[in-house]
């Protein structure tokens, strides 16, 4: 009876610590980098009916080639998502799958812990890859100093025509990015990505198959969700990548 006691109050303890330890990760996740600034507590999940600040330039070709769907997600029924679709043959604006985010996705990213943008992308094309890259820009300092430049995703992630919904994450670990040039008149080039990282403040993601800044001319739909940033340490972030999304998933279910 004794050992059967004591196993009973190992179980509980065990179970408390467990308990304890998902808390303060948790908290963790919630509260870490600075007020106001880029967290990797927040997240794009679309569930607003709005395009969360994200766009392609100009208002006009915004609101022509991206859309909040409101079913479809990959939660299924009632799940938002945003719907991301180029042109090819118009001359100015939309011809490429390239849209960017210059609100809640700018600060440092460094401070914030953050080694990764995680998302679920969807490739609605029949008959085309789309090859997605990440690209951040840190742009220029007083008096036109540079102060980090534009860098983007050495590799891409492929994504299959008529793929599924697939989560893809892009590292922003300092190896893992490639020095390109681009931003304000195509004239600024990546030399500091430490010092982009800590200032980013522009984020993109765009169809290339090579690095660039502007992305490659196409005739695509791509469907986005879930996006949010994943944190240090390498432990951490497998864990905290699936709590987030686990969370979020959730709060839609709850929602619908």
């Amino acid at each position: 009876m004794v050992y059967h006691s004591n196993n009973m109050k190992l179980a509980t303890n065990m179970k408390l610590t467990t308990a304890l330890i998902t808390t303060l990760l948790l908290h963790c996740l919630l509260h870490s980098g600075t007020a106001g600034a880029i967290s990797v507590a927040q997240i794009d999940d679309f569930e607003d009916g709005t395009l969360q600040g994200w766009q392609m330039g100009l208002s006009s070709v915004t609101t022509s080639f991206m859309t909040n769907i409101s079913d479809g997600g990959p939660a299924g029924v009632g799940d938002s998502y945003l719907e991301v679709t180029s042109d090819s043959s118009v001359s100015f604006g939309g011809s490429r799958l390239t849209f960017f985010n210059r609100s809640q996705w700018t600060g440092d990213y460094t401070a914030a812990g953050i080694t990764a943008i995680a998302m679920d992308l969807k490739n609605f094309n029949p008959s085309e890859a789309l090859n997605m890259r990440l690209a951040i820009n840190g742009g220029f300092g007083p008096s036109n100093s540079m102060t980090g430049g534009v860098f983007t995703s050495a590799a891409s992630i492929s994504l299959d025509s008529g793929s599924g919904w697939t989560r893809a994450v892009f590292s922003l670990l300092p190896d893992d990015l490639i020095a390109i040039s681009g931003g304000i008149g195509g004239n600024t080039t990546g030399n500091d990505v430490q010092a982009t990282l800590a200032n980013v403040l522009e984020l993109r993601l765009l169809n290339s198959a090579t690095p660039d800044w502007s992305g490659h001319r196409a005739t695509a739909t791509l469907g986005v969700d879930n996006i949010h940033a994943v944190p240090l340490p390498p432990a951490l972030a497998l864990f905290g990548s699936g709590l987030v999304v686990l969370l979020a998933t959730r709060r839609k279910k709850i929602q619908t």
